[in-house]
């Protein structure tokens, strides 16, 4: 499930002002939802998280390739986001997504730069072979109020 976050949005609604900055937002979640259906995702319509976007997909490399093109949209429009991946059971409420593996997604889009892909151990090893990716090994990353409180996170390279 990756979880996008657009990147100092603060600074960017300060630089272009609050209309400008929330008409470019609307017309990138607008997009984003385009480009995670197009993967076979399924964006979260309920989950409210002001300038970002969480989706639900059955496959990781879907997931992956998703959340490339997301990043590719956002710095397209001067927009650059955080993107954050992991895979793990979700409680499906009305048209909501809960639990632990979301929280641990929300967690690895906060520590992803600006137009990076961080993804969780998890979501690597289901897309070793199937994704067409390069992956970066980033190490052991403390989670903040996650137990256990450190996951694998790797960046992610498209292979030309």
């Amino acid at each position: 499930m990756p979880l996008t976050d657009i990147a100092d949005s603060t600074a960017l609604t300060e630089r272009l002002g609050d209309a400008p900055f929330r008409e470019k937002a609307r017309d990138l979640d607008a997009t984003l939802r385009t480009v995670i259906r197009e993967h076979a995702g399924t964006p979260i319509e309920g989950k409210l998280l002001g300038d970002g976007v969480l989706a639900v997909f059955t496959s990781a490399r879907h997931a992956l390739e998703a959340s490339l093109a997301c990043g590719k949209a956002g710095d397209n429009v001067g927009l650059p986001l955080h993107l954050g991946l992991h895979a793990g059971d979700v409680i499906r409420e009305d048209n909501n997504v809960y639990g632990g593996a979301v929280n641990i997604a929300s967690r690895i889009s906060g520590l992803s730069a600006p137009g990076e892909v961080l993804v969780s151990e998890t979501v690597r090893s289901l897309a070793q072979t199937s994704a067409g990716v390069r992956f970066e090994d980033r190490g052991r990353r403390k989670l903040k109020g996650v137990a256990g409180a450190c996951a694998g996170v790797g960046g992610v390279q498209e292979v030309a």
